[in-house]
């Protein structure tokens, strides 16, 4: 069992980084983190981004059959039953056909948002509270999904393949301090830092290529890119509302000895929600299309007690 460390040696975890923690940014019952920057003005802001009308989903799809990152062996990402169907009735000469679906909120697959109970450091979670006693096995009681959401704020895409001049980021290849950068003078307080590493083309080569040789790829996600904790000092410097990531946001494997430094920095130190394995290419071809990297985007969670993530099915609308 982890040892528990004193907030103090949590936060100082932080600064070492090069990240200052929010604890206590906004009083110490907070439970929304950086959230609290979006207000109206970011909202009426947001749309201002969009001259197209163009509405683009950011979800992944849910199949069963075939989840296309989680690897092969681990419980499903997604299970889809059938409740009833053709032959149960409703009444009269009315049928009725119902199901029900089984979602992990976490992991390599589904598209998600993590509550800021997610993750804890040291014993410690979000605003330097106990995170024994921000959640249990009955589910969370401080930052759970009620907390965090539903958000409409503006988005910038920052689409680092195509500021490197690749197709897409070699698993394990993390985005820098200086990709994000690039895109500072775009991003205002409140505004979602959405990063696009082209995982789904990673995916979709490796795919190919196992095929060509007579195999199946024994994990299809293999190693992720993610990013370097070092490009966190942006998300902190620039108030970022929400980051979210066509992967886990961390680099697969570690750059070094930190473990998971995207999650703890964020959910822990900075009050930062993620959004996981969003789906970024049409998004990104219809930006360099319109051009610009700006635009609406809703992100609505499950309202789910307790919850330590959600499912969210979220668009950008250009």
């Amino acid at each position: 069992m982890t040892e528990q460390m004193a907030p103090d040696e949590v936060y100082q975890h932080a600064v070492r980084l090069g990240v200052r923690p929010n604890w206590g940014r906004w009083g110490a019952e907070d439970e929304r983190g950086t959230l609290n920057l979006v207000t109206t003005r970011n909202v009426l802001r947001a749309t201002a981004a969009v001259r197209t009308g163009t509405v683009v989903s950011l979800g992944r799809p849910l199949d069963p059959a075939d989840p296309p990152y989680y690897p092969q062996g681990l419980d499903r990402a997604v299970r889809h039953e059938m409740v009833t169907a053709w032959g149960s009735n409703a009444g009269g000469d009315v049928q009725a056909a119902s199901d029900q679906v089984h979602i992990q909120c976490h992991g390599l697959d589904n598209t998600h948002m993590d509550a800021l109970c997610h993750i804890g450091y040291g014993g410690v979670g979000y605003n330097g509270r106990p995170f024994a006693s921000m959640v249990d096995m009955t589910g969370a009681s401080v930052s759970d999904m009620l907390a965090g959401g539903p958000v409409v704020t503006r988005g910038v895409l920052v689409d680092v393949p195509r500021l490197r001049g690749v197709d897409h980021l070699a698993g394990g290849d993390p985005v820098t301090e200086d990709d994000l950068r690039a895109a500072a003078p775009d991003l205002r307080p409140g505004d979602a830092l959405i990063v696009r590493t082209g995982r789904a083309r990673a995916v979709a080569g490796a795919a190919s290529a196992a095929a060509a040789e007579g195999r199946t790829a024994e994990h299809k996600y293999g190693p992720i890119a993610g990013l370097h904790h070092s490009a966190m000092r942006v998300v902190a410097e620039l108030d970022c509302g929400l980051l979210g990531t066509d992967g886990s946001a961390d680099n697969f494997p570690a750059v070094d000895e930190h473990r998971l430094p995207i999650h703890v920095l964020s959910l822990v130190h900075l009050g930062v929600h993620l959004l996981h394995n969003l789906a970024l290419e049409e998004l990104a071809d219809a930006l360099a299309e319109r051009g610009g990297s700006d635009f609406l985007i809703v992100a609505a969670p499950l309202r789910l007690p307790g919850g330590t993530g959600s499912p969210i099915a979220p668009v950008a609308v250009l």
